[in-house]
């Protein structure tokens, strides 16, 4: 497959001999625009108006039209020089005129009567104001890139920036060190990230896959909603990075950051437990230089990253202590590990090499590859744990694209694109020996969630076509993935795990109840085990195709329509072809259960039709305003059907054996110790033969849980409209208002298609069914339904202003309100708290990330002296929590979402009323699950809502103050310090326990990221220098 690609890519670069130069691709690219007139305001067509790239000294040329009108289209982000010059006319020159990615900057020139020959120079910026944008988002310079804080040097900490995004948590182990990051109220899973122009995505559970060295990435656009039909496979954002690339003269930098425990303040919640300050040690390096191989023609760059990280989980005293005790027992079957503190040690390296050559006049190419290197211990751990609980986690990633780029007439250019991306996450133990617990979660052995593995290949085929024609610039294209390879396992409870009814204090010390301690039977309190295939890849691999056409008609020199359609087909992204081999499907089609009536097909109808429009109140680009309305699908993350590919293996991967007990001389009843003929009741541990694990079986056994995607899945999309007005106030400054809003149609929603039911007398209603045709008795049956809805609103102030006099600001506000049914935004797993009522109203209300209000302050501010401050300030509203009852309201049984607290009509703010009422069946203080079902038929109570509970407001301040020291023109040595969250706030969120049953309900049980690393949890100092050249 490799040669294949690379064959077309050559045959492609010789077929194609015209004119081009470099440029990009048109998710990653800019325009320049402008109209040419003369003194008198007339137009001038046929003026010739010349680009030269700064860096690399290629040029492009054009003509004016009948309007006047030029325009030059996927333009590679960065400096150029203009020349116009028209027969009767002084030659205007403008010296230096930035682009940004995904930017259309306008400029407009006057020329003068004069010969040819006669060179007027421009001192002209950029406007602003991008005079034709609809869509929503923001541009991220290389000014924020270089010289605001990064907690990690990871760029996604600059998405913050935008409005509508907000930090969120890593909603899987794979995301802990990535700057996760949601928009307008998602979970962050739907966010699409290319690197120039390739897929940076996870399509395994969503998001962003790899990290790329800060030193290679020059810029990127974030749209966070309405963005070009260019961009597809996403119904949240699209985020554009391109990395930097070699230029005509020597550049380049080195840099050294350090950090360390000394450094950091004690955070909240270990102050809390009385713990020290938790292990912080880090330090990043690395450099980059960009140098040509042949002036105008050859170019190389490269930047390379390493970062070291040492740090440690505090073990709480109790279980420390605990596990001492067993260490001490001198059991050989139990050998823990105890420590007061869990290393968590992270090595990473990041690199990007790019290579940029000139064929000739009309092509260019360029090549580039990112690898990124990590290994972990330890992050699967806990504070209740000891080092034999540990794991081991290894991330490979690559991302590369040759693109080749043809200007094949002045108004007709071609961008053609080959990709690779390869990601295999493993997370694994090196012990493999049993599980052991104690109440309150102590535990040692095996880890519980080892090992699971995710891989991914991806191969990607994208042209993009640019044709100008009057007053239109046609935008036209496709985009091939072909991922041969999706998928990995997880094998949950790889070992044997044994539970204990009591602690090893207790066990150890109660002769009257464990006269032979941890032997004495009943002692062990329950076992379980595992067995089978845990794979879930997917069969043949799945394809992606997309088709796609976007008209910026510039009906008048004040008004601009975008008119966009594109066509998205997913090819075995839900699992259709796999289903018909998974024994839930099997068995609900042999008992005739519409749910397996039709296999999940592939969604052939993803039509997303774009318009918008930007019109120039006055014709100078001062007032403009904007509005739009897209229709964005997005896609089938392979965890939604992970567990019903693993029920279609040839074995089943599933609890082979569970057994529960009750205690020391207490019997049980089924609950017979395999391969021992002993109940547990009676078996003693070290004594008694240990449990035999039976073989993986083909079939599903009784009890088990069925996974179905239901027959009518289909992907997720949202209908998103905006409206807004941009006053640019000045050259440099602009004031941005944008009211967008956000409606999600077939989000994921899991639901339990046999529950409990109590007006079955706690039966399910398939089980009958089941035993007429002599097949096991399934339990749940999870069956995965494109059924979820979400809605958000919001309205974004911004002001910036670019860097000019020593002073950049980007500054917003938003006001906000996200809504869902029982669950997050673009997420999946959410459970109705009533499998046969998924749209109860008790279960509406604010998505989990919702954010009333929230406001983000950056900027940077070049000082006297040298010196340099730059700050980034976010305060934000607080997050709302889940209250619930802590107990099965509705008898439903597993797979439901939580049901909420339960109040009374005339007392809606008495939250445990259930818990302090006296029940009018037992007669005792607690009101039981029938009497809650009474007074809900009643309507005397009723549910306190879905997330109605608030945590606190979330206020972070990150710094970097620097000092330069400049070294003659082109060098320079900036010594500095970051600090991360300055004022050492402990930003909990919505980390809080709404179980009214809990000992913390309504306490604090984490911080606001509490699995990532991005967002500090206490005040943090960071010291470094960097130098460039």
């Amino acid at each position: 497959m490799k040669k294949l690609v690379y064959m077309l890519l050559v045959g492609v670069m010789f077929l194609s001999l015209g004119s081009g130069n470099a440029f990009a691709q048109a998710t990653a690219s800019a325009a320049l625009q402008g109209t040419v007139t003369d003194q008198s305001g007339a137009v001038i067509a046929g003026a010739s108006v010349t680009i030269t790239n700064k860096d690399q000294g290629w040029t492009r040329t054009t003509t004016t039209g009948d309007t006047g009108l030029y325009r030059f289209e996927l333009l590679a982000a960065g400096s150029y020089s203009l020349k116009i010059t028209h027969t009767g006319f002084a030659s205007v020159t403008v010296d230096r005129a930035e682009l940004q990615v995904g930017q259309t900057t306008t400029l407009d020139f006057v020329l003068k009567p004069g010969q040819i020959s006669e060179i007027v120079e421009v001192s002209t910026e950029a406007p602003v104001v991008d005079a034709e944008k609809t869509e929503v988002g923001l541009a991220i310079t290389p000014n924020d890139v270089n010289n605001l804080p990064l907690n990690g040097r990871d760029f996604g900490n600059l998405a913050y920036l935008a409005p509508g995004a907000r930090p969120v948590d890593s909603y899987d182990p794979t995301k802990n060190r990535i700057a996760v990051f949601g928009i307008n109220g998602s979970s962050g899973r739907n966010v699409n990230v290319t690197v120039n122009g390739i897929d940076n995505k996870d399509n395994t559970v969503g998001g962003p896959v790899m990290q790329l060295p800060l030193g290679a990435v020059q810029e990127f656009n974030i749209s966070t909603q309405r963005f070009s039909a260019a961009n597809g496979r996403s119904e949240g954002a699209a985020v554009n990075v391109v990395t930097k690339a070699g230029s005509n003269i020597l550049h380049g930098g080195l840099y050294y950051y350090d950090t360390e425990t000394a450094l950091n303040a004690n955070d909240a919640l270990s102050k809390e437990s009385k713990s020290p300050t938790p292990q912080f040690s880090r330090q990043q390096f690395g450099g980059n230089v960009g140098f040509p191989i042949r002036r105008d023609k050859d170019f190389f760059f490269f930047a390379l990253e390493r970062e070291r990280e040492n740090t440690a989980i505090p073990v709480t005293a109790q279980a420390f202590t605990e596990l001492t005790i067993v260490k001490n027992a001198g059991n050989p079957l139990m050998t823990p590990d105890p420590v007061t503190a869990i290393p968590t040690p992270y090595f990473d390296w990041r690199y990007t090499g790019r290579y940029d050559h000139r064929l000739n006049d009309q092509h260019s190419l360029f090549v580039s590859y990112s690898a990124q290197n990590n290994t972990g211990d330890n992050d699967q751990s806990s504070s209740s744990n000891d080092l034999t609980a540990g794991n081991f986690t290894t991330n490979h990633l690559i991302i590369s694209n040759a693109t080749l780029n043809s200007v094949l007439t002045p108004r007709l250019i071609n961008a053609l694109t080959v990709g690779y991306q390869y990601w295999n996450n493993l997370i694994d133990s090196k012990t493999k020996v049993p599980t052991f617990t104690f109440p309150g979660g102590i535990n040692f052995g095996t880890n519980t969630n080892v090992p699971q593995q995710s891989i991914q290949k991806k191969w990607q085929l994208r042209d993009d076509i640019s044709i100008i024609r009057g007053h239109h610039s046609f935008k036209t294209g496709f985009d091939y993935v072909w991922e041969p390879e999706l998928g990995g396992f997880f094998e949950f409870n790889p070992t044997l795990e044994i539970d204990f009814f009591d602690d090893p204090s207790v066990i150890t010390t109660d002769a009257a109840k464990y006269p032979q301690g941890f032997a004495t039977p009943g002692a062990v309190s329950g076992m379980s085990d595992t067995a089978g295939d845990p794979h879930f890849f997917l069969k043949n691999g799945a394809k992606m195709f997309g088709l796609y056409f976007q008209d910026d008609w510039k009906v008048t020199r004040r008004f601009t329509l975008n008119l966009g359609l594109r066509w998205d087909k997913d090819f075995n992204l839900i699992g259709g072809g796999d289903q018909g081999n998974s024994r839930t499907y099997q068995e609900l089609k042999a008992i005739g259960d519409p749910h397996a009536a039709l296999l999940p097909h592939d969604d052939n109808k993803d039509f997303s039709p774009r318009v918008g429009f930007a019109y120039d109140v006055t014709g100078k680009g001062k007032h403009i305003l904007r509005a739009g309305y897209g229709f964005y699908f997005g896609q089938t993350f392979e965890n939604i059907p992970l567990f019903m590919l693993q029920q279609a293996n040839a074995t089943i991967f599933n609890t082979t054996f569970a057994i529960v007990g009750n205690g020391p001389g207490q019997s049980c009843s089924g609950c017979t110790v395999p391969g021992t003929n002993i109940p547990l009741s009676q078996w003693r541990f070290g004594v008694d033969p240990m449990p035999t694990n039976p073989p993986p079986s083909s079939q599903l056994g009784g009890g088990a849980v069925g996974r179905l995607m239901d027959p009518a899945y289909r992907n997720p999309y949202s209908e998103q409209w905006n409206a807004g007005y941009t006053w640019a106030l000045n050259s440099v400054s602009a004031v941005e208002v944008d009211y967008i809003h956000e409606l999600a149609i077939h989000e994921s929603k899991t639901i339990n298609i046999n529950p409990t039911l109590v007006s079955l007398g706690g039966a399910r209603p398939l089980s009958a069914a089941f035993s007429a045709v002599g097949l096991p008795v399934l339990g749940r049956i999870d069956n995965e339904e494109a059924i979820g809805r979400s809605r958000y609103d919001g309205l974004n102030v911004s002001f910036r202003r670019r860097l000019s006099h020593h002073l950049s600001i980007n500054s917003s506000y938003v006001l906000s309100k996200g809504v869902a049914y029982k669950g997050n935004a673009a997420a999946f797993r959410n459970r109705p708290s009533n499998p046969l009522d998924p749209f109860n109203p008790v279960d509406f209300g604010p998505v989990p990330t919702d954010e009333r209000h929230r406001f983000v302050f950056s900027s940077v501010y070049e000082m006297p002296w040298g010196f340099q401050v730059a700050p980034i300030f976010q305060a934000a509203s607080a997050r709302p929590y889940d209250g619930i009852e802590g107990s099965d309201v509705l008898g439903i049984g597993s797979g439901r979402g939580n049901y909420n607290i339960v109040v009374p009509n005339s007392d809606p703010s008495n939250f445990t009323w259930s818990l302090t009422t006296v029940s009018p069946t037992t007669g005792t203080t607690g009101l039981t699950n029938a009497d809650l079902r009474n007074c809900l038929a009643a309507k005397t109570c009723r549910g306190f809502g879905f997330d109605n509970l608030r945590g606190s407001p979330f206020i972070n301040m990150d710094l970097r103050a620097a000092k330069n020291l400049k070294f003659g023109e082109k060098m320079n040595l900036q010594l500095l310090a970051q600090f991360f969250d300055l004022f050492n706030r402990a930003n909990f969120g919505n980390n809080f326990s709404g179980n009214i049953r809990s000992s913390q309900f309504l306490q604090h049980t984490g911080f606001i990221t509490p699995s990532g690393v991005i967002v500090p949890k206490s005040f943090r100092a960071e010291f470094g220098a960097e130098f460039r050249f």
